[in-house]
């Protein structure tokens, strides 16, 4: 019998996976009768995410990303489109995730996020973003910060941190623009996510995307509260 590595687990169709029990969130889904094949995942999205364009759409952020949360909850990943995504996984970026996006449109898109044990993102913020997230493999810390209004004295961010969770498999975590928008993601084995920004990234949004940097002491004594220093990518000199 051919010898079977962590490696060839990872790439196994969904329906291998679910019987290898390495993945049983991603089981419990597909048998749900209210699952969501790919393609009725994305028009719900699609359908969704008008409500960006709406009068009061900062207020009822918290709202939309609910409903999001719920239809990444219902995802079928046992679907043919998300087996053929999951399958196609290389490891390319030796330093850093791979984030491949798997849907775009102008309203928002769907992106695949693969960690190899270790890999970590930074925080960084998504300017005039919603993002929602699920863990579909895999065991992840992810840490959520609010930019205050104010600057420290040396002019510079400083950042207070809104939450701390450990995801793993059928756990999600959201975002909005003015909730927790600063994150960072640290994964303590391969870690598989999927994730919706609403709008997506463009032009205006990459360019004014920023990372930063915090030490381990507070900002005067201030629980939770920390001075950072900002950079334009993900690795410092």
């Amino acid at each position: 019998m051919p010898r079977i590595t962590r490696r060839k687990v990872i790439l196994l169709s969904g329906s291998t996976l679910a019987v290898a029990a390495t993945l049983p969130y991603t089981s419990i889904l597909a048998e749900s009768k209210d699952s969501l094949g790919w393609d009725a995942f994305l028009k719900t999205c699609e359908d969704l995410s008008g409500a960006q364009f709406e009068e009061h759409w900062i207020k009822n952020q918290d709202d939309y990303t609910k409903k999001i949360e719920n239809l990444l909850i219902r995802l079928n990943l046992e679907d043919d489109k998300i087996v053929e995504f999951i399958e196609s996984y290389n490891n390319y970026n030796t330093r850093f995730p791979e984030i491949r996006t798997i849907h775009r449109k102008t309203e928002f898109q769907v992106s695949l996020l693969e960690f190899e044990s270790d890999e970590k993102i930074p925080l960084h913020d998504h300017p005039d973003m919603t993002g929602v997230v699920i863990c579909t493999h895999g065991k992840i810390d992810v840490a959520h910060y609010d930019k205050l209004t104010e600057t420290s004295e040396n002019d510079l961010p400083l950042l207070k941190k809104e939450r701390d969770l450990t995801m793993t498999p059928g756990m999600t975590a959201t975002l909005t623009v003015n909730r927790g928008n600063i994150h960072e993601l640290h994964a303590k084995e391969f870690t598989r996510m999927i994730d919706v920004f609403t709008p997506p990234y463009n032009r205006d949004r990459s360019s004014r995307s920023r990372y930063y940097w915090i030490g381990e002491e507070t900002y005067e004594d201030r629980t939770d509260t920390y001075e950072a220093e900002m950079t334009r990518g993900p690795f410092r000199r």
